[in-house]
């Protein structure tokens, strides 16, 4: 063992070129696997923080008015599980007047949870006094100072303390209701007492929770959970992934993105898999850059292994000098790495904050709740030690397959051939010189193709680097469209400013005399006005392909229809024959720009408005479903739409059903003359338009009054001139709202500012890390050219010896340089055509984005390929100077 090790370091010290530049790999495989895991670390970490911010510090809560309380406050140890927190509350009354309101004891335990700590004064003790938050004061009229004298229910208490805030939010979880803290001594006789538990978080809670019920035999329908930080904490019932893929696998309907959307369900898989695919690469560019140093010296293993040298023995040497170099280059790659990921982290960290894997498909958010101002603070950067310690587990298991790779190569060959740099199997003498011919170009070929599997390795090391970096560019063009596009449709946030009317009466309309004075208001860039109606669309004859995509027609157990829509509107769908059905529409009318932009969200047809006035055609905003697809309606452009819609605003609201008197309604077939998948601007009264689960009607506004009689505006989208501002013109609008019904200004400008900070920032980082995997990859191109060369110096020796010049030597490698680079480059654009399908895939069925590219721009692909073929060449040439430079006898002995 020290004979290895003081051979491995030996050849660590005499080539110093190989190991700076193997140490080079390791440092930078490293750097990028650790501070990529750190800053997803950093992201679920602060997501966690303000989970528990938001909800409280708890995991589980069960009543504790029960038999088995009693036990556990004798013992509440037990198997299976460990407890951090427990916290009691009890509520010794509940109040219906002014509000809801609960008069609670609770221990420190449960106040430290929910983060109810001490803000004045101190928690009641006596009787009749009380504790309470400022805004539930505020709520009940009373003034915040400390022996202030509250009514609650006809009693009279002492207001002795102000506590913080309940957590924003608890009331999703158990209902609007306010607390005021009481004493101990209060006691009505009717309480009810609630116990909260939090659990190791270093241990899964759904495990822990399971063994806890099965101490203290509590059914585990009695216990309820905090869903919002359950998901953080390993609280959710594992997923049965052998079920998941059958499912996936059984049902025709699900497919790849079931399973994948399944599994990936808080976007944990997509970041392992990228966390694996930068493994794999690293330990590939590690084997590549150590193959070139073992090659040179296969001689002298021969040399060794002649005088006694076993195979265990060379196996010694080799994992002696990964493990020397890897023992240098893990740590400080790993402080690196953290490094870099704590300073970008704390420029751009809330890219890194996970969220909802299917938001931006438009969901009913609004930009406040989904844009980037709504994202909570970063916090601090935190190191992945998970990773860092699987990482260095990963590394010595990379040394070992690699150590062995090598020894099972050396096998293969006897150790003359080794000795005499004589590895190629022989074959029968063949002569080249019968016909006239290029000799470079017969030995360029020669040496390319007399090891056909070394050969197809070269092109496969030599292409792959390109072929991750072209896929990850790929990706970053395709994200940055999909960024803009759900900026404009989904986030709402196509504009600065929006009025609109916050009602669903038909009679609440922003008058067109109001847009007149708006839009001649100084300081507006943009002005886009559109009408509205709520119409009923007849899809007849098996046209509608869908119907289990609203509850109204599924008539599938559990899947229910919003109650509100069916008491307003008579639901979503309606099932008029055996395949014909009536969908409730919304029906906009848009200016010829807001018309135009639709342009970018085109699946069929062609958007023109004048054309669309000259033949009173409209656009058909069609519906998506989970994965993606758009094929629910069978309606083409060219097709004709059959609406009905109200006849005019005055009336009954009933008719709003579509099932009121003929008198009510107005009807029209109208030509298709395009599909979008999105709309722009949306009306989120009535029945709502989440932008993909509610088809649209468009047309242009004065369509909406030659079909409909519509002269009125609902909602009217605002850009202002960058020079005055937003915050200067929102105070007129504001002027000329006030008088109108229900109508509201609201101001994006901040949410768009920090909406675009945001997308600068992920895009500036997902190009940062295609270069760093650009760097990595040609560090790879230019080790595989040097071994090409190294590889054949013996050859190269015989060459100079029979007489070739240096200018013919030059030539015949830059020969072989420029045709691994067309080789190479061939093998990039194949191999990535399957690779680009399957990541086009992804993005379309799983990740849901809007309209992405088919093929990557021919420029990124037409540089690499370039580059490839520059690098190629002027490596075996910087290389060929090297052999110029040794002695033609050296050389040979090699």
């Amino acid at each position: 063992m020290k004979n290895s090790i003081h051979i491995s370091f030996s050849y660590l010290r005499y080539y110093k070129k190989q190991t700076l530049t193997l140490l080079a790999g390791i440092l930078l495989s490293t750097a990028l696997l650790t501070g990529m895991g750190g800053l997803f670390e950093s992201g679920r970490y602060a997501t966690r923080e303000n989970a528990r911010t938001q909800y409280g510090d708890w995991h589980y809560s069960t009543r504790g008015d029960l038999e088995w309380f009693e036990e556990f406050e004798q013992d509440p140890s037990g198997r299976g599980y460990a407890l951090e927190k427990t916290g009691v509350e009890t509520v010794r009354k509940a109040i219906e007047e002014p509000f809801s309101i609960q008069l609670v004891y609770a221990d420190s335990g449960y106040l430290e949870m929910m983060g109810r700590d001490m803000i004045e004064g101190v928690y009641p003790r006596q009787e009749h006094e009380i504790a309470a938050d400022v805004q539930t004061l505020q709520n009940l009229g009373v003034s915040t100072e400390l022996g202030t004298r509250v009514v609650l229910d006809k009693e009279v208490f002492t207001l002795c303390g102000i506590v913080e805030e309940m957590p924003e939010k608890m009331p999703e979880l158990l209902g609007d209701v306010r607390q005021v803290f009481v004493s101990s001594a209060l006691d009505y006789g009717t309480n009810g007492t609630f116990v909260y538990f939090k659990f190791d978080e270093s241990r899964k809670g759904y495990d822990q929770v399971k063994a806890f019920s099965r101490q203290f035999g509590i059914p585990g329908s009695d216990i309820k959970r905090n869903n919002g930080l359950a998901v953080y904490t390993g609280g959710l019932e594992p997923v049965n992934v052998r079920e998941v893929v059958r499912t996936g696998l059984e049902n025709p309907g699900a497919g790849l993105p079931y399973i994948w959307g399944t599994l990936n369900e808080e976007g944990q898989l997509t970041e392992c898999v990228i966390l694996l695919a930068i493994a794999f690469f690293g330990a590939f560019v590690i084997y590549s850059l150590f193959q070139i140093s073992v090659i040179r010296r296969m001689s002298q293993y021969s040399v060794m292994q002649t005088l006694g040298m076993t195979d265990k023995g060379q196996f010694g040497i080799l994992l002696c000098e990964l493990g020397s170099i890897g023992l240098a280059g893990y740590p400080v790659g790993c402080v690196l790495g953290n490094l870099a990921g704590g300073l970008i982290y704390r420029k751009i960290g809330r890219i890194f904050l996970p969220r909802d894997q299917t938001r931006h498909v438009g969901g009913g958010a609004s930009a406040e709740e989904f844009g980037a101002a709504s994202l909570p603070d970063a916090g601090a950067y935190q190191v992945s030690w998970r990773i860092c310690v699987t990482g260095a587990f990963c590394l010595a298991a990379a040394f070992l397959v690699i150590s062995v790779i090598f020894i099972c190569r050396t096998r293969k060959t006897t150790i003359r051939q080794r000795l005499a740099g004589d590895l190629v199997k022989r074959r029968d003498p063949k002569i080249y010189s019968i016909r006239r011919g290029s000799l470079t170009g017969i030995l360029t070929r020669k040496f390319m193709l007399s090891r056909k599997g070394t050969f197809v390795g070269i092109l496969l090391s030599l292409s792959i680097g390109s072929i991750i970096f072209l896929g990850a560019f790929y990706v970053t063009e395709n994200t940055k469209i999909h960024n803009e596009l759900t900026f404009k449709a989904d986030d709402g946030l196509g504009s600065d400013i929006q009025v609109y009317i916050q009602s669903g009466q038909l009679t609440d309309v922003i008058p067109e005399s109001a847009v007149q004075a708006m839009q001649n208001l100084s300081g507006i860039r943009e002005f886009h006005p559109v009408r509205y109606l709520l119409g009923e669309l007849a899809l007849k004859d098996g046209t509608f392909l869908w119907p289990e995509y609203f509850a109204e027609t599924a008539d599938i157990e559990g899947f229910l229809p919003d109650p509100e829509l069916m008491e307003n509107y008579n639901g979503l769908a309606v099932r008029t024959g055996e395949e014909d059905y009536a969908l409730k529409v919304n029906i906009y009318g848009y200016d010829d720009a807001m018309l135009e932009s639709l342009n970018d969200y085109l699946l069929e047809g062609e958007i023109r408005p004048d054309q669309m006035r000259g033949d009173n055609s409209v656009i058909l905003k069609t519906l998506m479903d989970g994965q993606g697809n758009y094929d629910g309606v069978c309606v083409a452009p060219g097709d004709a739409v059959d609406l009905t819609t109200v006849s005019s605003p005055e009336v009954p609201q009933e008719a709003l059903r579509f099932q009121g008197e003929s008198g009510w309604y107005q009807s029209a077939s109208l030509p298709v003359a395009a599909v979008v998948s999105r709309p722009l601007a949306k009306v989120n009264t009535y029945i709502g338009d989440e932008g993909t689960t509610v088809i649209d009607i468009i047309m242009t506004n004065e369509q909406m009054e030659q079909n409909f009689g519509v002269k009125d505006y609902q909602t009217i989208s605002i850009s202002a001139d960058p020079g005055i501002g937003a915050e200067a013109v929102s105070p007129e609008l504001g002027k000329l709202a006030k008088n109108i019904s229900r109508c509201v200004v609201k101001d994006y400008s901040e949410q768009i500012r920090q909406q675009n900070l945001y997308l600068y920032q992920k895009m500036f980082f997902y190009y940062g890390i295609a270069a760093v995997l650009l760097g990595i990859s040609l560090l790879h191109i230019m080790n595989s050219m040097q071994y090409l060369v190294a590889a054949r110096k013996r050859e190269f020796g015989i060459l100079r010896a029979m007489g070739i010049t240096d200018a013919g030597f030059k030539r015949m490698l830059a020969k072989e340089g420029l045709c691994y680079g067309i080789y190479s480059g061939v093998t990039v654009t194949v191999i990535y055509f399957v690779v680009q399908k399957i990541l086009y895939y992804f993005m379309i069925h799983v990740y849901l984005y809007l309209h992405p590219k088919a093929f990557v721009s021919g420029a990124a692909l037409g540089g690499i390929l370039l580059l490839n073929v520059g690098i190629c060449v002027g490596v075996t040439l910087l290389s060929g100077r090297a052999v110029l430079r040794e002695g033609i006898v050296e050389e040979i002995r090699e």
